[in-house]
């Protein structure tokens, strides 16, 4: 045995003998994955992620390796960075949405995927079930469709007025249903509904450029994926253009956004994080049913609205969940 390998060799042996059990698991040390479109900067999950993990007793650096992957909203990239982390070994891949799930599939139809925000998964072929996926992949629903409808309607209560509405998001299989959700509850408001379908990053400002043109009453921003790569350029677009803006994500109204309607990121990483838990322990994912978060977070940021002039009204404010001022 030459020294380098030999020293490789002490070195894993020792990290081995240094990591404690997990819970009673037997798995002395885990590696998984995780695969995300967006920027890190712009990333949420990750944190609560590695959080959840750590509180379910799998801890970075002790009994527990994460290989991250982040493809900067090159959607093109995340099958490459996807076949990496089967070659890494990962025992898991963790997806943070429908575009990183799918790209993980078309690698791997053995290694379990776990998604953090998945959207319909039975219709876009992840599950032959919620209750059964029956496959490789498992995870947590984002949300029913319905929570973007009623962000759509706070929206319309806080702008009486508004009768344009512009939605952009990253275009992929299973967001249609948030969509339409959103147009239906606008139709029903006399609102009409623009849609902005981003699949690369370039494309963010050739849509602003004609969601200016269209003079809206307000934008809403889907960060997830391509879109997730111009938060700056959009957030600086709302701000000059004095628009009301709609984030599904915090992240972007703490950072001068105006308002957001979110499942709790907390509870989709709590839950993704679980799951996780049970497949090292043994579980097959093809019998881990997907899970629906409940809890939603509806954050205003005043300090915005004065710069729009805008008055929210009490009502909204009163079901707010934080209010930045």
């Amino acid at each position: 045995m030459t020294l380098q390998p030999r020293r490789r060799f002490l070195i894993a042996s020792g990290a081995m003998l240094a990591a404690p059990l997990a819970r009673g698991q037997g798995i002395k040390h885990a590696r998984i994955g995780w695969l995300q479109t967006n920027p890190r900067r712009t990333a949420q999950f990750p944190d609560l992620f590695s959080a959840a993990m750590a509180k379910a007793g799998w801890v970075e650096g002790r009994n527990l390796t994460i290989d991250w992957r982040f493809a900067d909203g090159k959607l093109d990239q995340l099958p490459r960075l996807a076949a990496e982390l089967v070659e890494s070994g990962s025992q898991v891949i963790v997806a943070a949405l429908n575009f990183e799930a799918a790209a993980a599939r078309k690698v791997t139809r053995s290694t379990p995927i776990v998604v953090v925000g998945a959207s319909d998964p039975v219709k876009v072929g992840f599950a032959q079930s919620l209750a059964r996926p029956g496959g490789n992949v498992t995870g947590v629903n984002s949300g029913d469709p319905a929570f973007a409808a009623k962000g759509a309607e706070i929206m319309a209560q806080i702008l009486p007025g508004m009768r344009r509405f512009a939605t952009m998001y990253s275009d992929s299989p299973g967001f249609d249903a948030y969509i339409d959700a959103v147009e239906r509850a606008n139709g029903a408001a006399g609102i009409e509904t623009f849609r902005f379908p981003i699949t690369r990053p370039e494309e963010v400002s050739v849509a602003l450029e004609s969601i200016k043109q269209l003079r809206v009453g307000a934008l809403r921003v889907a960060l997830g994926g391509p879109v997730g790569t111009k938060l700056e350029e959009i957030l600086a677009f709302v701000s000059e253009n004095r628009i009301p803006s709609y984030f599904t994500n915090s992240q972007a109204v703490e950072r001068g956004g105006f308002v957001s309607y979110i499942p709790r990121y907390e509870e989709l990483t709590g839950r993704a994080a679980a799951i996780v838990d049970k497949i090292l322990k043994g579980a097959n994912p093809a019998e881990i049913p997907f899970e629906y978060v409940t809890r939603y977070e509806l954050l205003i940021n005043l300090k915005t609205a004065k710069h729009l002039g805008i008055t929210v009204p009490q009502s909204v404010l009163l079901r707010a969940d934080r209010v930045i001022e």
